[in-house]
This record gives C-alpha cells, sequence and structure tokens, in this order.
C-alpha cells in the first residue's frame, strides 16, 4: 500500500480543490504537497505521521477544515504548513459546541515539529487554538500580522506551548532576539541541534511582540522554573531600519537586566543607532549599568556614530561606584568589538576604541576602502541577517586582531 506521498506542481491552473484519489488513498503516512490546492478535510489526509503543505495559490482552507483536519490526524509527529492565504470568509464554518464554547483542543501526543511560515494571522490562530502538544520539541512561527498587535495571538492560543519548549531548551547555551522596523523575532539554540524555538512576527509592533516572548521565554520568576539568567547568553541585534529614536529600544533593554546579555549587534540599517550607544555609556540613576555583561559590540553604519561609541566604551571602561553605591557592579570588559562595518572611522577614534577591549580580547578595525567604494550600495537594504548565524562561533577563529591592543 502506498505510505508516502510527495506531489508538486508549477504553472498549473486548478479549476476547483482537489479531493486526492477521491478520498480513497488508503494508508498514507507521509504527505508532502506544493502548490496542490487540496481539501483540507479529504479523507485521504487522515492518519497520517507527517504532513507539509505549501502552496503558492489563491486557494484557502476555512477554519472549519483545519479543525477537521487536526481531529483526523491526532498521531501527527510533523507538520509544516507554508505560504497558504486565507480569505474575508475563512471563519464562515467555525466549528463550536451547541452551548456556545470551543469545542476542546485536539491533543497531539506524538507531534514534536511544528513548523508555521509565512502565514496570515486567522490561519495561525486556527491552528494553535485548536491543539495542544505536550511533547513538542521545535517550533517554528512567522507569522503575518497585518499591523494587527502581537498580543492578539500571543495569549491563550500559544500560552500551552511554552512549558514543553521551555523545558527542552534547559541548557540552552544562546537565546537571539532580532527587532526590526515592524517585526521581533526570537530563537532558542540548544548545542548541536537546530533552534527548539523560532518566533517570527512580521508586520506588528515589535515592542508588543518583545514583551511577550521575553515574558515566556527568558524572564523567568518562579524558584522552580528554568532561571533564564543561568541559562541562556542573549543576542540582541537591531537591523531592517529600526529606529532609535526616542529611546524605542529601552524597554527592551530595561526588561532584559535580568539575563545575561552577552553580545549587541547594530546594523548600519538601523536608525538613529547614536541614542542606543549613549544609553549604554552612562549609568542609570541606581548606579546600575544597561547590559552590564555585555562582552561582544558590533557596529554598523556611518562614521558619526565612532565619536559617540568612544565616549560611551570609555565610561564604561573608567567607571567608579559613587560613594553612595559603593557595592554597585562595573560592566565587564569588551571580549570583542568589531567595527569593520562603520564606515570612515578617523584612526585616532579608532586607537581610542581598540583601547576599550580587554587585552585579551579581539579588535576587529574599520574598512580600509574609500567612501567611493560604498556608494553603489544601498545601506537601506543591507540589513538582512543570515538566519544560521552563530555570533559567537564567527568571531573565534578571526585573526583579524589590531596592533592597537
Amino acid at each position: 500500500m502506498l505510505e508516502e506521498l510527495r506531489l508538486g506542481f508549477v504553472h498549473c491552473v486548478f479549476v476547483q480543490p482537489l479531493d486526492l484519489f477521491c478520498g480513497q488513498a488508503g494508508r498514507l503516512k507521509d504527505v508532502a504537497l506544493e502548490n496542490i490546492p487540496v481539501r483540507w478535510d479529504s479523507e485521504a489526509l487522515v492518519g497520517l505521521r507527517s504532513l507539509r503543505i505549501k502552496g503558492k495559490l489563491d486557494y484557502s482552507p476555512t477554519e472549519g477544515q483545519v479543525r477537521r483536519l487536526l481531529e483526523a490526524n491526532p498521531e501527527l509527529e510533523d507538520m509544516d504548513i507554508e505560504d497558504v492565504t486565507v480569505t474575508e470568509r475563512f471563519g464562515d464554518d467555525a466549528v463550536g459546541c451547541n452551548d456556545g464554547r470551543k469545542p476542546d483542543r485536539v491533543v497531539m501526543s506524538k507531534m514534536q515539529e511544528l513548523r508555521l511560515t509565512n502565514l496570515p494571522f486567522e490561519l495561525v490562530q486556527a491552528v494553535l487554538g485548536n491543539v495542544e502538544i505536550p511533547a513538542i520539541r521545535h517550533f517554528k512561527l512567522k507569522c503575518l500580522f497585518r499591523g494587527q498587535p502581537a498580543s492578539r495571538l500571543l495569549g491563550p492560543n500559544i500560552q500551552h506551548l511554552i512549558p514543553p519548549l521551555r523545558q527542552r531548551s534547559m541548557g540552552a547555551h544562546r537565546a537571539e532576539m532580532m527587532f526590526g522596523k515592524s517585526s521581533v523575532r526570537l530563537e532558542v539554540h540548544v548545542p548541536g541541534l537546530k533552534p527548539t524555538i523560532r518566533v517570527d512576527l512580521k508586520n506588528t509592533v515589535p515592542i508588543s511582540g518583545f514583551e511577550w516572548l521575553a515574558e515566556n521565554f527568558l524572564l523567568v520568576d518562579k524558584p522552580s522554573s528554568v532561571v533564564a539568567a543561568d541559562t541562556f547568553q542573549v543576542s540582541l541585534k537591531f537591523w531592517d531600519n529600526f529606529d532609535m529614536a526616542g529611546g524605542a529600544f529601552i524597554p527592551i533593554l530595561d526588561r532584559l537586566s535580568a539575563v545575561k546579555v552577552k553580545s549587541l549587534t547594530i546594523e548600519s540599517a538601523c536608525r538613529n543607532g547614536e541614542e542606543l550607544i549613549k544609553y549604554f555609556g552612562e549609568a542609570k540613576e541606581d548606579s546600575e549599568w544597561p547590559l552590564p555583561q555585555l562582552m561582544s559590540l558590533t557596529v554598523a553604519g556611518p562614521a558619526e556614530l565612532a565619536p559617540h561609541l568612544s565616549t560611551a566604551l570609555q565610561c564604561r571602561k573608567n567607571y567608579a561606584p559613587a560613594e553612595e553605591a559603593p557595592t554597585a557592579p562595573r560592566p565587564v570588559m569588551l571580549e570583542v568589538l568589531n567595527i569593520e562595518s562603520l564606515r570612515g572611522v578617523d584612526r585616532k577614534v579608532e586607537k581610542a576604541l581598540a583601547k576599550c577591549v580587554s587585552s585579551s580580547g579581539t579588535f576587529i578595525p574599520g574598512n580600509r576602502r574609500s567612501s567611493n567604494y560604498w556608494n553603489g550600495y544601498d545601506w537601506e537594504d543591507l540589513g538582512d541577517d543570515n538566519e544560521d548565524e552563530d555570533i559567537y562561533n564567527t568571531y573565534g577563529p578571526l585573526a583579524m586582531v589590531s596592533p592597537y591592543v
């Protein structure tokens, strides 16, 4: 009997959604469909072990079909849905109980991996709001909010995934948070494995999404829970036209004071980056420093950032606690300072920056290409990142240690 089916079409036009094999497929276990507008409640999609649906076509399942698909496949171990659209009538056949209550969640006791990529808010909500996954090991979400606040999704619909994911992340050595103009991403990495958690929220207010992600995955105050400060080395990355004006980053840094932020990257596409640099170069009123555990700093952008950076790092290096707060901790010395993409830095400023790195650390100086070299590039488009980049592994093998250090 046929157990595995992989089917995909390119440049084909379907008049109506397909009912695979007229619902008589037998014992299919593993199904992968690309550009096939299949009915999600087809009797062929029953009792599956793995399911992948990728579609760019103008076909939308209904909310009722999503529910029936989940009910028909409680033994799913791996589910991957990508690039599926919805219409305005998506919720017309939503399933409910006679007394008006929502039906119970479908318990997917064997599911270990769930990936929902480039999906609209309504479809993600329909999937996460109808399942309970007690043994989940890997979760990838890229949700398109269309300007809606992240709090509409990041509440009861996803809360049940947090305990198993956080348990799985015990021993993780790195968490990354990335902020764009209208996006926020969290990745939690376990050594030797792909990220156990990747949540990528698009077209939403990044601060609102950050608050929920940080409170549930990074900021843990219950003694019996995983203590994030002892678990994660957090990397922050500001990119994709994130605007620092007006201290937009302050809620982020202040909320993460309880965890060890080891690495910070400011991309060239950021706006008003000097405000962030000034902020972490000054002790706060309570004599506490922003990002006191910061060990690796990468700054890209125009040369105008360099003097601000030099002043901030020298203040951190030369800090002496005030008499009224003699026990206030000093910020640690930088182990890595990378200004390779900071354009046109004056050599005197560069020497001053090099002295802000620990004697055993690494200073990566600015690129010496002439300013004309950069004129052909649109700096607004260079803020994208490599999803698989490991910032801690990147700097290890580099031999670009400045002679100034």
